[in-house]
């Protein structure tokens, strides 16, 4: 069953003694783009997280975060920078007597220097961190993948519904052909008729011109291609696995023959079902472009 590129999953733990939150989201994408986010102590997991979450998802643009909560049961470390501090304190001080200025570099002065308060960065266990990780990730990526494959059911549905009005549509443009012979032989007959006002006509050269228009306008070809790219539409959506690119390319090739139908067309009726098809590939068009 096809799969939509558009998700979000969500998981919660504890990984050593820290609340762990991870949400995977993705959107539309060419391409398969997976950009991660991590605080920056974890920042050395990132080819694994990306690894993992690549053994599953083919396309799309995904982005996986991963978000340690605070916890006032967590201290945090605030150290001072004292070798800064004292390299401030000299200058100022420095600055102070070539200058003559008055005054004394007091706590006040030196509390407000950048940088010399720092929060103390937790020495984390990076292996240790990914084991505990890793059930995590993994459950929301199946969080994720399990509305990937709702979303793509739905478009499942969809697309049968669709490609059922376009066959009706394609049987009515088969059905009009078989008319639009007579219809030519008709109008052109009036036309000649008013031309000439009402001199007989050389009827074998009147079927000539009918029989040159019709080789002209004929849609045999395009609508036999149709119908298999219908076919081969209806097949593919019911596969598992990334389709999106081949069910884009498809659908080029059914607008193309749909296109073709439509300049050939010398009957209203017959141009106006093709307008409709056109209309209901391009809303094909618009939900393809969310199939993995």
């Amino acid at each position: 069953m096809i799969h939509s590129m558009t998700a979000i999953g969500q998981a919660e733990g504890h990984v050593l003694e820290k609340e762990i939150r991870v949400e995977i989201r993705s959107v539309n994408h060419r391409f398969r783009d997976i950009i991660v986010h991590l605080p920056r102590t974890l920042t050395a997991l990132e080819t694994g997280i990306r690894k993992i979450v690549a053994e599953r998802v083919s396309r799309g643009r995904i982005e996986v975060r991963v978000q340690i909560e605070a916890s006032a049961s967590t201290p945090r470390g605030l150290k001072l920078d004292m070798d800064l501090a004292g390299r401030y304190l000299a200058l100022l001080t420095e600055m102070k007597d070539k200058l003559g200025l008055s005054g004394e570099v007091d706590i006040a002065l030196m509390a407000d220097r950048p940088n010399l308060f720092l929060w103390e960065e937790e020495a984390i266990d990076l292996e240790a961190f990914m084991t505990g990780l890793e059930p995590i990730l993994t459950e929301a990526l199946e969080s994720f993948l399990t509305m990937r494959a709702a979303e793509g059911a739905a478009l499942f549905e969809d697309f049968i519904t669709r490609l059922k009005t376009l066959s009706e549509l394609l049987a009515g443009v088969e059905s009009q052909r078989e008319t639009v012979t007579q219809s030519y032989l008709d109008r052109l007959k009036e036309r000649v008729e008013a031309l000439t006002g009402g001199l007989e006509l050389d009827q074998a050269r009147l079927l000539q011109e009918v029989a040159y228009l019709a080789d002209r306008s004929d849609i045999t070809e395009e609508i036999t291609r149709l119908r298999s790219h219908v076919s081969q539409f209806e097949a593919l959506v019911a596969e598992s696995g990334p389709i999106g690119r081949r069910l884009d390319f498809l659908l080029q090739e059914m607008n193309r023959e749909t296109n073709t139908i439509s300049s050939k067309s010398q009957d209203v009726t017959l141009t106006q079902t093709a307008v409709d098809m056109k209309s209901e590939l391009e809303k094909l068009r618009e939900q393809v472009q969310n199939v993995e």
